[in-house]
């Protein structure tokens, strides 16, 4: 049996919940798939999953947890998981000690639309674009929260009122580093302390933005002005690395990467400096996220 819900993006097959993704070069909608399924309905669809869920939030778990991922015996678990999620690991360096290594693997010539003017996506991920309506965003799980509960400052949420808020999620087998969408200057960073919820899509219900650990940076750009770009941390994601923090930047210079686990990137653009491409938000519309890559336009600077 497969039933639709128009406007929520995922369907039922039998009793699996599965979530819609539209991806661009097909133009096809298929189902999300979805890394360790079966744990993750486990985890945050039954009573005794809550409470180890309770347990695998704190941020000391991801901890211990990514160690393991970063020593010699976690190297074994590298090709089966390539050949599991279809990854073209002749696009990759290569020369892995660890899985973690394997996870933070370098793309030997990342794809850049360079066009000035041109939005693009900073990481491999799943998207969803919203326009921010006083201060209030529908975040990815159906749930409402303020801008400046994700922000943690209220004044800088007023200033993206109307604007477009971009979140783009990281699923563990996508490409873990990230980068600058446009040439600028970073201003500032800040580290928020939070919970390490899943951004997997079966955790439906339980992710918040508002409530996860989250590195939020203003960057200063040059066909955008003032961006905010933030990494939010997920389960058994060992550690957000900033490897470019300070200083200036070019479009598609590396900014850093997350080590094991799915993670999100939400971008913050102010109203009216960006047209977000047509697709996107027709589907982001009906709660469907769209497939991007890393360095791919999303958008144009509005003239």
């Amino acid at each position: 049996m497969v039933r639709s819900i128009p406007g929520i993006g995922y369907c039922f097959v039998g009793f699996v919940v599965a979530f819609m993704i539209y991806d661009r070069k097909t133009r096809k909608t298929s189902a999300e798939k979805v890394y360790k399924d079966g744990s993750m309905q486990f985890l945050y669809n039954t009573t005794l999953g809550g409470v180890c869920v309770f347990f695998l939030r704190l941020p000391i778990v991801s901890r211990i947890y990514g160690m393991f991922q970063r020593t010699r015996r976690s190297k074994k678990k590298i090709d089966g998981f390539a050949q599991e999620y279809g990854i073209d690991m002749s696009r990759f360096e290569s020369g892995f000690q660890s899985f973690n290594d394997f996870i933070i693997r370098k793309r030997t010539n990342p794809e850049i639309d360079a066009t000035p003017g041109h939005l693009i996506a900073p990481a491999d991920s799943c998207l969803l674009a919203y326009t921010i309506h006083g201060g209030e965003i529908l975040s990815v799980k159906n749930k409402n929260y303020t801008l400046s509960e994700f922000l943690k400052d209220a004044h800088m949420a007023r200033e993206y009122d109307g604007g477009s808020f971009l979140v783009f999620r990281l699923r563990v087998y996508d490409y873990h580093r990230f980068c600058f969408i446009d040439d600028g200057t970073v201003i500032s960073l800040k580290r928020i302390r939070g919970f390490l919820d899943s951004v997997n899509n079966a955790a439906t219900g339980r992710f918040a933005l508002s409530s996860n650990y989250r590195e939020i940076s203003v960057l200063k750009t040059a066909s955008f002005g003032d961006v905010v770009f933030a990494e939010v941390g997920a389960m058994l994601v060992g550690r957000i690395i900033q490897t470019h923090n300070t200083g200036t930047f070019n479009k598609g210079d590396e900014k850093g990467y997350f080590e094991f686990g799915g993670s999100s990137i939400v971008v913050l653009l102010k109203k009216g400096v960006a047209d977000i491409d047509g697709d996107i938000l027709e589907y982001s519309a009906k709660g469907i996220e769209t497939t991007v890559e890393y360095g791919e336009r999303i958008g144009t600077k509005r003239a």
